[in-house]
């Protein structure tokens, strides 16, 4: 009897600190014992989250993060839709807007929502979504973005098979953006906003870069530390065969 006293009270006390919680200390918990599932991990398990460097001091890309730097043009490239019907990517719009998306990771499904109200807010844009995970299946992808659901993300997925595209690109996380002008080239680089949850965003990067854009004025943000989960698989380069040893005399 005493034991189910002590249990009672222990659980009670648990729901009184639940609910006396302010709701920023409860998510934060929440995603720490992995229930919203936390940002800055890996897909793979047993696989180290990629190390995402912040902006430099002059809000430029630094020189370690990989693939593409401002200004660099966009790659011209076609992938597949999740059916299987190829897609040309490549510079014309006014503004283009590549980033990548997945099924299982839980900061991009949270953005699904944010994407659908910037792909409604900025029409001018094209918004090109890939997945480059080699562990989410094609089956996978549709029944996740396919579905029948308000929230689930509104614009097409292309499936980046073998990763070349993320290789190209420098990708590291899902989800990245790359903001590029109607002339292919880079403007911006890093993550949509500065909060995973919604309630808590104060900065709303991507938005304030496109409104920036479309007005003629230099973008107040070129690079931020992207957002998510990883790995995004590699393409596994294959070695250079080694050069053949000449051959010397008195050798047979």
């Amino acid at each position: 009897m005493k034991y189910a006293i002590g249990a009672f009270l222990v659980i009670g006390t648990l729901v009184v600190t639940y609910l006396a919680m302010p709701k920023q200390v409860i998510d934060e918990c929440c995603e720490y014992i992995g229930l919203l599932g936390p940002e800055d991990v890996s897909e793979v398990p047993g696989v180290d989250h990629a190390v995402i460097e912040e902006a430099r001091p002059d809000g430029q890309i630094p020189d370690t993060v990989p693939g593409l730097k401002l200004h660099d043009a966009m790659p011209a490239f076609t992938l597949p839709d999740l059916h299987g019907k190829p897609v040309e990517v490549k510079a014309g719009a006014e503004f283009t807007v590549v980033t990548w998306v997945s099924s299982l990771c839980p900061t991009s499904k949270v953005y699904e929502v944010r994407l659908n109200e910037l792909a409604r807010d900025f029409p001018n844009v094209r918004w090109v979504m890939i997945n480059s995970a080699a562990m989410e299946s094609l089956p996978e992808l549709k029944e996740h973005f396919e579905r029948n659901d308000p929230d689930r993300l509104k614009l097409p997925v292309l499936k980046d098979d073998g990763n070349v595209i993320a290789d190209l690109f420098g990708v590291r996380v899902t989800t990245e953006i790359f903001l590029f002008d109607s002339a292919g080239r880079l403007q911006y680089r890093g993550a949509i906003d500065d909060a995973r949850n919604p309630t808590r965003v104060t900065t709303s990067y991507l938005r304030e870069v496109l409104k920036d854009l479309a007005a003629g004025k230099t973008p107040r943000w070129r690079y931020t530390a992207p957002k998510g989960c990883c790995p995004i698989d590699r393409v596994k380069k294959t070695p250079a065969a080694p050069a053949p040893v000449p051959a010397t005399k008195g050798n047979s």
